[in-house]
């Protein structure tokens, strides 16, 4: 009998969650207000433990499956997403608690275990009673809960009621006499639902070594270009698997290490993808760390699908060169197109900065000897890696920002010239080291340097990084492939999942 009540009552849930995920899919919803629940189902909050005012939160910005959780503070500037849950609603007292920090992801018993002391942790929706969790009103205040784990009965707390930063939480017994305020958990409501909070996606498969990604999507498979070796391709039929698909160059060339003709030493850096009429264009740079003995060269095909019988890398040899003493550096190569669709490329680091230059289209080439500058550089902290998009009124550049020993951040700024002035939200010139944060340290998620921007077909925008994870013993990661949803604010400035305020840049 107890085995056919708890079927039916997992029927009912999963019919309801189907009910609450029909209006809760996606980054917004409309609040989905039938159940008359404790909580406004739907929306977002933070959830304060009663005793510390620590807030839940997920380990490693839950990137990792079954990332663990833990309390940490709240920090109103930043705004950190890993400590903010979106409620849906099971039933009048049962909810489920999806982290808005990477996709799909909702707070857990650990490997569904049924001991006391099992960590909570994110995990992926598998149809069990381990995602959901039962509230019950407690006396401490108007919007205090203890949170009881449907599937075993145990209430959640920071391991031992530890008031420590970083503190685990864990599901334990709850004390004969109730009274334990470190059992007890605030629920502070920041926003509506019917607003979008971008997330970073969950990745999988081949997602390490990913320095200076961009992405295409050609006919429905999406192809990353990154610098390692001769430009290795990694595709992916969802942007969120991926698996190595092979190199444009293997072995590289010998021209682009010879000491007159290319850069002696080198190896290429920072490809990028773009089309430009009917041709696709892989430009790409070669040069060695801190020298100014560089260029920019191009490869280009017209089909990205290697099935396809016209799939040939072409080699077009070299589109600009610099040496030392010049004014500029010729590395991290980006091409946008202006209102007329004539291309222009954007490259330079360090030294002047980063600058812009039309191409011929028919070259694919420098059309002439104009040069306009956009980006100041300073030192050696940037910034670099310019990438330019245009959205509504404005040219947008997302550049680098510090380096990667002081700690890389993507920055942006804006025009309504292609050719600048470019300002920040401030109003400060990037010729100033202007420059707005896109992204942001997070708990397993540092050093984001060089970044790209992928528009799909479906309009949805899309932010590509790399970035880095630190581990306790000190030592980092390989470059990682971050991807994080790209939205837009009212006044027109974009922000990912790492912004700092992005909470408040969207919902006030």
């Amino acid at each position: 009998m107890k085995k056919l009540i708890r079927a039916i009552g997992f029927i009912l849930s999963i019919t309801l969650l189907c009910s609450a995920f029909s209006a809760c899919s996606g980054s917004a919803v409309k609040g989905h207000k039938n159940i008359d629940g404790l909580l406004e189902d739907c929306d977002y909050y933070i959830i304060r433990n009663h005793a510390t005012g620590l807030a839940l939160s997920a380990n490693t910005f839950g990137l990792l499956d079954g990332s663990l959780t833990s309390v940490r503070t709240y920090d109103k500037n930043e705004q950190d997403m890993s400590m903010i849950w979106r409620v849906i609603a099971v039933d009048s007292s049962s909810y489920y608690f999806q982290n808005m920090a990477t996709e799909d992801r909702y707070l857990s018993v650990k490997k569904d275990s049924k001991k006391n002391g099992a960590a909570m942790c994110l995990e992926k929706m598998d149809e069990t009673d381990g995602e959901i969790f039962e509230l019950e009103k407690a006396k401490e205040g108007k919007n205090s809960y203890r949170i009881f784990s449907r599937l075993t009965n145990f209430c959640i707390e920071p391991q031992d009621g530890i008031k420590d930063e970083k503190t685990p939480v864990i599901q334990n017994y709850l004390p004969y006499n109730k009274d334990v305020d470190y059992q007890v958990w605030d629920f502070e409501r920041i926003g509506d639902g019917s607003k979008a909070l971008p997330q970073m996606l969950s990745l999988s498969g081949d997602t390490q070594n990913w320095s200076c990604p961009e992405i295409y999507n050609y006919k429905d498979t999406y192809y990353g270009f990154i610098m390692a070796g001769g430009i290795t391709i990694k595709t992916s039929t969802d942007l969120r698997s991926w698996k190595k698909q092979g190199e444009i160059f293997s072995p590289i060339p010998s021209w682009m290490k010879d000491p007159v003709k290319g850069v002696e030493n080198g190896s290429i850096w920072a490809p990028g993808i773009y089309k430009i009429g009917d041709t696709y264009c892989c430009y790409y740079c070669v040069s060695t760390s801190g020298s100014q003995n560089s260029f920019i060269g191009l490869v280009t095909n017209k089909t990205l699908d290697p099935k396809e019988k016209n799939y040939k890398w072409e080699d077009k040899g070299i589109v600009i060169h610099s040496y030392k003493g010049n004014d500029f550096n010729a590395i991290d190569p980006c091409i946008v197109l202006d209102d007329k669709d004539v291309p222009w490329l954007v490259y330079g680091s360090y030294w002047s900065g980063i600058k812009v230059r039309r191409i011929d289209k028919n070259t694919l080439k420098l059309a002439d000897d104009d040069v306009y500058d956009i980006a100041a550089a300073q030192s050696r902290s940037g910034p670099e890696a310019g990438y330019m998009i245009k959205h509504g009124d404005y040219y947008y550049l997302f550049m680098a920002c510090g380096s990667f020993s002081t700690g890389y951040w993507n920055g942006v700024a804006r025009s309504k010239s292609i050719t600048g002035p470019f300002v920040d939200a401030d109003g400060k010139d990037a010729l100033k080291q202007g420059a707005t944060p896109v992204t942001s340290y997070r708990d397993g998620f540092i050093k984001c340097g060089h970044s790209s921007v992928m528009t799909d077909k479906d309009g949805k925008q899309y932010h590509v990084t790399e970035y880095f994870r630190e581990y306790e013993d000190g030592k980092t990661s390989t470059s990682l492939l971050g991807i994080s949803e790209l939205l837009w604010t009212e006044d027109g400035w974009p922000v990912t999942a790492t912004t700092p305020g992005v909470v408040s840049k969207l919902l006030d």
